[in-house]
């Protein structure tokens, strides 16, 4: 849940933008439990009328599927802290919703426990 709700406050506040990728830099990013050397999108988006920032997005490729004047559509909360990510579902959501989606399980794996040994009693004092 801790994991899930800083995500709702960052899609609450961000900003759509329709970004021209201005560069694309080959970096080490995280991958499973290690790091992998893959492609990272630089975008350039219009925060007011007359400043553009370039800003990295939270997103990469281990192919070089990006390139230069390409458009990307991203999320950006231009507050405090740049930060963007693609704006698909899964980009805004997906390791949030995972995350809850684990701790439920194994959350779950007690009550069921719990429920059927409440069901072996039940049947037991009836006998």
């Amino acid at each position: 849940m801790y994991l899930l709700v800083p995500q709702i406050y960052f899609v609450y506040t961000a900003t759509a933008f329709d970004a021209t990728i201005v560069e694309v830099r080959k970096e080490l990013v995280h991958k499973g439990k290690g790091s992998v050397m893959a492609y990272v999108p630089v975008v350039e988006i219009s925060v007011t009328t007359n400043r553009r920032v370039r800003t990295t997005v939270d997103t990469f490729s281990e192919e070089p599927v990006y390139r230069v004047g390409d458009k990307m559509e991203v999320v950006c909360d231009v507050s405090a802290t740049l930060k963007c990510t693609r704006n698909t579902f899964v980009s805004k959501w997906g390791d949030s919703l995972f995350d809850f989606a684990i701790a439920l399980a194994f959350l779950s794996i007690p009550l069921v426990h719990f429920g059927d040994s409440g069901d072996d009693q039940t049947v037991r004092s009836h006998r």
